[in-house]
C-alpha cells in the first residue's frame, strides 16, 4: 500500500530543534530537524561527548526528556568530566530530565556477544521506557569488534535509523574519525554529519568544526573555529586560520 505524505508532515521540516551549541545553529540553518539522526565525528578529545551532553541540556532547559546511552565508557566518568562545565547538569540528573545508561558493561562481556539487531533493539527499548525526545548514543567506534555479526551493520543500522525517525526522536550519534577520507555506514545513513578537526599551528592546538552534510536545511560547509569554554563548546563564525 502506497504511503501518503500529508502537508502537516512536510511542514514539520520548517521546525527546528536547538542544538545547544552556541554558534552552531547559525551554521545549520537554525537548528536540527526534529526526528532526524545526526553523526558527530572527530579525533579523540575533540569534544564529541561534550556536544552530545550540551544537546541534552538544551532540551532539558525546555522540559524535554533526554537520554545518553554509552556503548563503551562508564557513564559515571562521563558525568564527572561534564561537571567541569556550567551546564547545571547535576540538577537535570537529579530530576531525571536527563538519564544516562550504561550498555558498555554488557557489550564488553566476553561470554556473550549481541547481534547488531539485538543491540539496536535494546537501545530502542531504553528510549521507549524513558520517553525521551532527545537521545545521544556514544560511541559507535569499534562496535564491529563487539557484536556477533559485524557484516550485518549497514542493514541493521538503516533499520534502526528508520525506527528512530518514525518515533520522531532527535538523535545525536558520535564516532571517532579514524581517517579523514574513510567514511563509514553512519556517514551515509545519517541525516547530517558534523566533523570536528584539530590542527597544530605555531605549537598551538586549533580546533574547527565542519558540516559535511545536513539534509533538508541550508548550511555552511566551511570550517568554523571552535573553542572549549566554561559553558561547553562554542562555534565562532570565523575560519580557524
Amino acid at each position: 500500500m502506497k504511503k501518503v505524505v500529508y502537508v502537516g508532515e512536510i511542514l514539520k521540516t520548517l521546525e527546528r530543534v536547538p542544538s545547544g551549541i552556541p554558534g552552531l545553529d547559525e551554521v545549520i540553518g537554525g537548528g536540527f530537524l526534529p526526528g532526524r539522526v545526526y553523526l558527530i565525528t572527530g579525533p579523540p578529545g575533540s569534544g564529541k561527548t561534550t556536544i552530545g551532553v550540551q544537546f541534552l541540556v538544551e532540551g532539558a532547559k525546555n522540559g524535554e526528556k533526554g537520554t545518553f546511552i554509552s556503548l563503551v565508557e562508564n557513564p559515571k566518568i562521563i558525568v564527572q568530566d561534564m561537571l567541569r562545565y556550567n551546564f547545571g547538569l547535576l540538577g537535570y540528573l537529579q530530576s531525571k530530565t536527563i538519564t544516562f545508561h550504561d550498555l558498555g558493561s554488557r557489550l564488553l562481556r566476553t561470554e556473550y556477544r549481541l547481534t547488531w539487531n539485538e543491540l539496536f533493539n535494546t537501545i530502542l527499548q531504553i528510549i521507549n521506557e524513558e520517553g525521551a525526545s532527545r537521545v545521544v548514543i556514544d560511541s559507535f567506534t569499534s562496535m564491529e569488534h563487539l557484536v556477533k555479526d559485524p557484516d550485518n551493520k549497514r542493514w541493521a543500522l538503516g533499520r534502526f535509523i528508520r525506527a528512530l525517525q518514525e518515533l520522531e526522536i532527535t538523535t545525536v550519534v558520535t564516532a571517532e574519525m579514524l581517517q579523514g577520507d574513510a567514511y563509514t555506514d553512519e556517514h551515509y545513513l545519517s541525516d547530517g554529519v558534523i566533523v570536528i578537526h584539530h590542527f597544530m599551528r605555531n605549537y598551538q592546538m586549533v580546533r574547527a568544526l565542519q558540516v559535511l552534510k545536513m539534509h533538508g536545511v541550508p548550511h555552511d560547509s566551511n570550517m568554523k573555529r571552535i573553542r572549549f569554554t566554561d559553558e561547553g563548546i562554542r562555534v565562532y563564525q570565523e575560519a580557524p586560520f
